[in-house]
């Protein structure tokens, strides 16, 4: 029983293979041209406002500010707000870490020549050999 079913995944996969290389081969890619939009999107907008990143700064400064006050301020507030503000601090400075890490590889990948995909390539694999990296204590320390 087990060997029909076999038989029938691999029949199901090579109709599968078959009709993905059909779907390939019988486009006309002689006539694919891939429209550029002309529109700027509002995240691209919104990145390249010098305002928004001076209010993002602000913002950010401001959180890592108030929640560096309430972590160090003893017994004036509750408990768990002086723990939400240790959380604060700790969240803020570990994603300026990670957006550190990953623009300054960004930055470097684009001055050396290589075009935005391959940037953020690059990023992106910096910040997945961190997640390697972290995953790889966890798993040695436990």
């Amino acid at each position: 029983m087990a060997s029909t079913i076999y038989l029938v995944s691999a029949a199901l996969m090579a109709l599968l293979l078959v009709a993905v290389v059909a779907a390939v081969v019988g486009r006309n890619w002689k006539d694919y041209t891939p429209k550029l939009g002309d529109d700027q999107s509002l995240a691209s907008a919104l990145a390249g406002n010098e305002s928004v990143w001076t209010l993002a700064f602000i913002v950010g400064a401001l959180a890592l500010g108030f929640g560096a006050m309430l972590f160090v301020s003893g017994d004036a507030f509750s408990t768990s707000l002086v723990s939400v503000g240790g959380i604060v601090v700790a969240l803020s400075l570990a994603l300026s870490f990670v957006f550190y890490l990953f623009y300054g590889t960004y930055a470097a990948a684009k001055a050396r020549g290589f075009q935005r995909a391959a940037a953020v390539m690059a990023g992106s694999w910096m910040l997945a050999l961190l997640l390697v990296l972290v995953i790889t204590v966890q798993l040695v320390t436990a």
